[in-house]
């Protein structure tokens, strides 16, 4: 098949490229980065998702939209809200306009958050929990997701991931993994923000199967939204705790109260059921493998 993937340069998508392009399908890469970083990308467009014209001319030539540019960091998301809110709307936008113009294209997948829950009513999340957004990147995810459900018809099939917090080889250090594995390079000891809050974890070659099993997958025509996590939940404290097990030495945690986040609740942990159900998919990587191979590949 055909696949284009908007954001290819980046975290997520280089590793859904590299899994795609071994199993024979031709891709198409969209990315504001002026080269693509994998050379084997079939076809590749070094634009903006804000730029309507090439989206339309890259949209037009795929049979599947993977959508994922973005701006992912915490920090750079706060401190650029705006840029965040048109890349997340008016990028979406764009994307969408094509996908629904185009003959060819049949399946649309969007890369959302588990942020978009925002204050927590129960545990595990699910699908059918509240959307109460606390922070930028869930508001603006939101904002998204609601341009999506109003695209969707009955002749093409467009799904949601609410992706929880992936990690894997590969991530910016902006990130807390591989925040941690930078700082132990330096010292054994590091400074962390709230290491007792608990995150959901999902190991990055979960994720991409994941994709791929939702592109190769018939999930059906209509709108489709998705948990992609772990259904559990594990603290900075622990993924030190972890990591000084898994390298056999000492880490010291200084914390540092200005790190800490305001806009985000104390435990989030999300159900996968409905992925299971619908297209058989569900995480294979405890979070302790997922370190390890991470640990290992990031050395």
């Amino acid at each position: 098949m055909r696949i284009l993937i908007t954001g290819i340069n980046g975290f997520i998508g280089q590793h859904l490229a590299r899994a795609l392009i071994s199993k024979g399908h031709f891709i198409i890469g969209l990315d504001r980065q002026k080269k693509s970083l994998n050379e084997k990308i079939n076809k590749y467009f070094s634009r903006d998702v804000l730029d309507k014209k090439i989206v339309e001319k890259a949209t037009g030539e795929a049979d599947i939209v993977v959508h994922l540019a973005t701006l992912t960091s915490h920090k750079e998301i706060v401190d650029n809200k705006f840029e965040t809110l048109e890349v997340n709307f008016l990028g979406t936008k764009n994307v969408l306009d094509a996908f629904s113009k185009s003959k060819f294209a049949k399946k649309f997948i969007y890369s959302s958050t588990g942020k978009v829950y925002g204050n927590i009513k129960f545990l595990p999340i699910t699908e059918e929990h509240p959307m109460l957004p606390i922070n930028v990147l869930g508001k603006s995810k939101l904002i998204a997701e609601r341009l999506i459900d109003f695209y969707a018809n009955d002749e093409k099939s467009l799904i949601i991931f609410r992706i929880f917090n992936v990690f894997g080889p590969g991530q910016k250090d902006n990130f807390l993994v591989p925040t941690i594995l930078k700082q132990i390079k330096e010292s054994t000891e590091i400074t962390l923000g709230d290491i007792k809050a608990k995150r959901d974890y999902i190991y990055i070659k979960d994720l991409i199967n994941a994709f791929v099993l939702a592109i190769e997958k018939d999930i059906g025509s209509g709108l489709s939204i998705f948990n992609i996590c772990s259904g559990k939940a594990i603290s900075a404290e622990e993924i030190v705790s972890e990591i000084s097990k898994i390298n056999n030495a000492p880490i010291e945690v200084g914390i540092n109260q200005a790190l800490f986040r305001k806009d985000e609740e104390d435990v989030e942990y999300g159900s996968y059921e409905k992925a299971e159900r619908a297209f058989g998919w569900h995480p294979k990587h405890s979070f302790k493998k997922g370190l390890e191979e991470t640990i290992k590949l990031s050395k």
